[in-house]
């Protein structure tokens, strides 16, 4: 019996391929470095053009697409008659693919290289001829121009070329095709050449100024990377007029919607904007890069908004580490023999690589080893989500309140709690609210928000907010942590308070060494608390665990390892790890007890 077929009859091979898988979950929110997005997403400028766009009458109306042509003839630096905008660069290029690819002739790309050209092409039936990259090392791929260009002749033993795609500079490895080179294959074929130049702005060249030369080279480009439109999909295809009056016969004739066009005609108006994120991009690529290189890992080609890094056997355990954190990346090992061990990282901003960095340097690395462990209280040991920030909040609303200031009291909440403690020099929960107040427009002493502050934290003998902290260590954490490490608590709190707390939670051993804020001069960041819990410990390796930006600048200054822990109830996507991080965490858990658990294997 003939076999029976999955599907419909179809014109194109679907039996043949499989589809490009996509995430199946909503990634806004996590550090989304797996798909070359921007991770910073829009601008605002971006934002309130599609607001402007999306009026009742637009939304209603098909887009029209003049103004959007001469706005991108003019940024392009071409005719408006050679571009076209389509739905996400990919409509573009499948859509040469389908008027282009002639019958029994080859797909010609590189190899490992942008997957959907070859899906195109097997689609249609055609032959793919691969180029292998030289490869120089683990995840050192580069372009073979010996290679590619022998791949360029024609031989009897494979059918001729009719459709050549590369993407410059290549996406996963970041190789880049000089630009010689695609002088020499524009010269050498007749066939459709596509350049796609989706990456072209963070590699700096272009083919642009090639296409009133050579007929058959198309460059297509798009908003979805360095323009952060992905999820509006827009994309452009440049070429000589004929090429692009064939394609809009292909293409669907309202094929890129409204929002899409004001958002791409913003990107357009605000060139500076995107400049300026190709510079940081590459700024943090080269720091990116040293930083896994001096883990002892090897990393690719630096030509794109993302790096190739080769973690071997790791690579899995660093995907899952590291998603677990909120960050997503993109595991490449499997994909193709030359990928084997590599994980494609998007480059970010400097506070989301730092944290990036330090996630990876916990996860390929053995835990130190230690003479001991200090510790923090606040946010550390207890929670104080409900005592002292709220006691900051209700102090700063009271006192505001009771000036007039009912407007500003209005402002007063958690977040603005964190954004305060985010700048550092505010450990102490009384001078934190003292700038707080002062910043609204009240000028009062601090001694008043103390006296506030004292009276609903404290309460009557201990009956205020500080009675109902959570202590967030587990005792059989805590015994194992005792068994192995000599530990101190270095505290911002006043010794009575710290006392209290301690001694209804805490066994006796782990804060035998404790310094509260009467012992140390000042407060931190000043490392002078840290320096004087080492040398109670006998000295030695150190390491401080706190959950604030005081705490992380204390232990650098104080010459040991910072592991930070998030506040409780604070996420991944908080902002909270990068603060910990730009202000020189070593790591950062999501709670003391990971600390220990990483620390004590």
């Amino acid at each position: 019996m003939p076999k029976s077929r999955r599907f419909l009859p179809s014109r194109l091979e679907i039996e043949g391929v499989s589809p490009y898988r996509i995430p199946e979950y909503e990634r806004a929110g996590m550090l989304r470095l797996d798909i070359n997005e921007n991770p910073a997403g829009a601008p605002d400028f971006v934002v309130d053009a599609v607001v402007e766009a999306l009026r009742g009458q637009e939304i209603a109306t098909y887009p029209v697409y003049s103004e959007w042509q001469a706005e991108a003839a003019d940024y392009f630096g071409v005719a408006a008659d050679r571009i076209t905008c389509t739905s996400g660069g990919d409509e573009g290029i499948k859509a040469i693919f389908d008027t282009h690819l002639l019958p029994g002739t080859a797909m010609l790309t590189l190899a490992p290289g942008y997957d959907m050209f070859r899906l195109w092409a097997q689609l249609l039936g055609n032959p793919v001829a691969e180029v292998p990259l030289a490869v120089h090392g683990p995840a050192n791929l580069r372009f073979d121009p010996d290679a590619w260009l022998a791949a360029l002749s024609p031989a009897d033993d494979r059918p001729p070329i009719g459709l050549i795609a590369v993407a410059n500079p290549s996406n996963p490895t970041g190789a880049a095709i000089p630009r010689h080179i695609i002088e020499q294959t524009l010269e050498l074929v007749d066939c459709p050449v596509i350049i796609d130049e989706t990456y072209g702005e963070f590699l700096g060249e272009t083919a642009l100024d090639l296409v009133d030369k050579h007929r058959h080279l198309f460059v297509t480009r798009s908003f979805s990377k360095v323009y952060g439109l992905a999820g509006l999909r827009i994309g452009v295809v440049i070429s000589q007029p004929d090429n692009i009056e064939g394609l809009r016969r292909v293409l669907n004739p309202f094929n890129v919607n409204r929002a899409a066009i004001a958002a791409s005609i913003a990107c357009m108006r605000h060139a500076e904007h995107t400049s300026l994120h190709v510079v940081e991009v590459g700024d943090c690529r080269t720091r990116f890069a040293g930083a896994m290189r001096g883990l002892g890992l090897a990393t690719g080609a630096e030509h794109g908004n993302f790096l190739l890094v080769h973690f071997g056997d790791q690579h899995a355990r660093v995907v899952d580490g590291l998603a677990a954190e909120g960050i997503l990346v993109r595991d490449r090992h499997g994909k193709h023999a030359d990928l084997a061990g590599c994980v494609r990282i998007a480059i970010g901003s400097e506070a989301q690589m730092q944290r990036v960095s330090g996630a990876i340097g916990r996860l390929v690395r053995p835990p130190p080893k230690l003479d001991g462990l200090i510790l923090d209280v606040d946010g550390t040991l207890v929670d104080v989500s409900g005592s002292y920030r709220r006691a900051v909040v209700d102090t700063a609303r009271a006192l505001l309140e009771e000036a007039g200031l009912s407007a500003a009291a209005a402002c007063i909440d958690a977040a603005l709690v964190d954004e305060y403690k985010a700048r550092g020099g505010l450990n102490n929960d009384w001078e934190c609210t003292h700038a707080m107040v002062c910043e609204a427009g009240l000028d009062v002493p601090l001694e008043q928000v103390i006296e506030h502050f004292q009276a609903r934290y404290l309460g009557e003998g201990f009956d205020g907010l500080i009675a109902d902290e959570p202590w967030l260590l587990e005792s059989a954490v805590e015994e194992r942590l005792l068994s192995a490490l000599p530990t101190a608590v270095v505290t911002g709190r006043p010794r009575s308070e710290a006392v209290w707390t301690l001694q209804r939670h805490a066994a006796p051993g782990l804060w035998k060494h404790l310094l509260a804020m009467e012992d140390t001069p000042t407060a931190k960041p000043d490392p002078a608390g840290l320096v004087a819990a080492r040398e109670s410990l006998g000295g030695g390796a150190m390491a401080y665990v706190g959950d604030g930006v005081d705490d992380m600048r204390a232990a650098r200054s104080a010459g040991m390892a910072a592991y930070g822990v998030l506040p409780p109830g604070t996420g991944w996507d908080s902002g909270w790890p990068e603060h910990l991080y730009a202000a020189g965490a070593d790591a950062v858990f999501a709670n003391i007890e990971e600390v220990i658990a990483w620390l004590i294997p």
